[in-house]
């Protein structure tokens, strides 16, 4: 097998991990091991079929089939994630970047003027993958990303380095804020927080439980919005008149969100559906 073509090399991988996976779901995987371990993109892989795959090359597919096939995620694997244009470095120390995630940022771009400056805070930032994408898009904002987890936020400013942008990041807990940026004002308050309740764990794929960060995952059912609380609190005193706050939820939650948005005195609240019409987000003016 060393030594053999794109094409040869393919069709034997993609067969091993049709032994697991469904056989559209193994030609994905395959596709991605490819453009994401050795740049071969998906335009290369058709036209180029007899492109020489080393030994080296061999063997590290060798290993990332091996590990896709004991259910670790491929972003995993290949240690990066897309979210939009950009290319995510990720480990186990921060949660995969979701296509749910991605959209909120579209949202929030397409919502607001671009030339505006502001000062936004992604609270929660794990990769920085929010931070990153609303930097490069708002040019003239200063973003601070806030991250109780110091390894979350040494991944984050790799990514913000890697993709040539200026974040802040900052080490705090939101639950018991001590950091002075959250004492300034601010006009844009973004957070995909912790919001799967314990009780759903029974639902959810393993490859998710078994790899990805809990505590960036989960929150007691007794209290499944305390982020979202702290948040508000905090937009409470910190907003200006013309911030927006936005946030990413659980689909179960939307009403309730609603109520703790009024309860807080945030009466212009609303949820939005996301592409596949899940309540998804909640969006303050």
């Amino acid at each position: 097998m060393i030594g053999f073509n794109l094409q040869q090399t393919k069709r034997h991988f993609t067969e091993a991990l049709a032994e697991t996976f469904p056989q559209r779901e193994a030609e994905q995987l395959m596709r991605i091991l490819l453009e994401d371990l050795f740049g071969i993109d998906l335009k290369r892989q058709l036209m180029e079929p007899d492109l020489r795959i080393d030994e080296g090359q061999h063997h590290q597919l060798e290993e990332a089939v091996g590990r896709l096939m004991k259910g670790e995620p491929v972003q995993y694997v290949t240690g990066v994630a897309r979210f939009g244009d950009l290319l995510i470095k990720v480990s186990p120390d921060v949660l995969i970047p979701r296509p749910e995630t991605e959209e909120l940022v579209q949202k929030i771009c397409a919502a607001l003027p671009k030339e505006k400056p502001l000062r936004i805070w992604d609270i929660g930032t794990g990769s920085g993958c929010i931070a990153i994408a609303l930097a490069k898009h708002f040019v003239n904002a200063e973003v601070v990303g806030f991250d109780v987890s110091a390894a979350a936020l040494q991944m984050a400013h790799e990514n913000a380095e890697n993709n040539g942008v200026k974040v802040i990041f900052v080490q705090d807990d939101v639950l018991n804020p001590k950091s002075a940026y959250f004492s300034q004002p601010v006009d844009l308050i973004v957070s995909n927080p912790p919001y799967v309740c314990d009780s759903e764990r029974a639902t959810m794929e393993s490859n998710v439980l078994d790899w990805e960060p809990q505590t960036a995952l989960f929150v007691p059912d007794a209290d499944p919005l305390r982020f979202y609380r702290k948040i508000l609190e905090l937009a409470n005193l910190q907003l200006t008149p013309i911030g927006q706050i936005w946030f990413e939820i659980n689909e179960r939650m939307g009403e309730e969100m609603l109520q703790l948005c009024h309860e807080l005195g945030f009466a212009e609240a609303e949820v939005i559906l996301d592409y596949a019409e899940r309540t998804r987000f909640v969006r303050i003016i």
